[in-house]
């Protein structure tokens, strides 16, 4: 059974990253979980209360009461939605199950992987400017912390189901399991993957050799279609990604999340993490 969790903050984004996550899981016996953590304080001046109100009191039990209330009513709703994709789809075999909790956002989730134990975390990102607790650092601390793959879903993402994937490598050792996993993972899909080495700092012959070692590794793929292998020269990093990603319309970017900065230890400092946002592509981290 596949088990998919689903950090939500009930955005507009929500629904759609719910359908991708349907879209990858297929057909298959799965378990899908919509999670929401409510915060557990919330800073309000002393001020802003008449004298004699005890704010933490008023907060504790009130505040967060509302809180609570409008968190069930949109799981529902966000639930209600979700079930009528799944069905809209005539799928069979998906359990559709909802929990709400509060305390930080990270730990929670973090503590839910412990406790539910999903195979993919999918939650939804949002542009620079437009921040919610699941957007921006919290998506990157998330992607380093967690031992599981990571989706990430851009808000004005037009794909509903990753079909051709730019697999970012620096080489690493981990480079075939990882690989390997990403067949794994959306094996219900018709994919193709992409891998691709940007640099400009080795040597060529110590490229060709270390992409001609994946290459046998794969050689009965890449017989059936399933996977190319590519080398990007050229001065600007930024660019060449671009181009690659509109000339093979990659759908998703995916890359191992390293304890140190992945995109600088995979693009030098010509490229970060904003040019990913910027393409406007889901995103698949996998820890190292």
């Amino acid at each position: 059974m596949k088990r998919i969790l689903i950090p939500t903050d009930f955005s507009e984004n929500s629904t759609k990253v719910c359908e991708y996550a349907i879209n990858i899981i297929g057909n298959n016996k799965s378990e899908i979980l919509l999670f929401h953590i409510l915060p557990d304080s919330v800073m309000i001046p002393d001020s802003s209360f008449p004298a004699g109100i005890d704010s933490d009191a008023f907060l504790n039990s009130e505040y967060l009461e509302i809180l609570q209330k409008q968190a069930d009513n949109n799981m529902q709703k966000l639930k209600e939605s979700t079930y009528n994709i799944i069905k809209g789809k005539n799928l069979k075999n998906i359990d559709l199950n909802t929990s709400i909790t509060s305390g930080d956002a990270e730990w929670e989730i973090i503590n839910a992987c412990d406790d539910f134990k999903p195979e993919v975390i999918v939650m939804g990102t949002r542009g620079e400017g437009n921040k919610g607790f699941l957007e921006g650092s919290m998506a990157e601390k998330i992607m380093s912390k967690i031992q599981i793959p990571v989706i990430a879903v851009p808000e004005d993402c037009n794909y509903n189901k990753p079909k051709n994937l730019l697999y970012t490598t620096n080489y690493s050792d981990k480079d075939f399991s990882k690989i390997h996993l990403l067949f794994k993972l959306l094996k219900p899909n018709d994919i193709k993957i992409f891998v691709a080495h940007f640099d400009l700092d080795e040597k060529q012959d110590s490229k060709n050799e270390k992409i001609n070692n994946l290459k046998s590794a794969f050689k009965n793929e890449i017989l059936k279609g399933n996977i190319n292998f590519n080398i990007i020269k050229g001065s600007d990093k930024s660019a060449s990604l671009n181009s690659f990603c509109e000339t093979f319309n990659i759908d998703m970017i995916t890359f191992i999340s390293h304890k140190t900065n992945i995109f600088k230890t995979l693009f030098s400092h010509k490229i970060h993490k904003k040019d990913f946002f910027k393409l406007n592509l889901p995103m698949l981290a996998m820890h190292e």
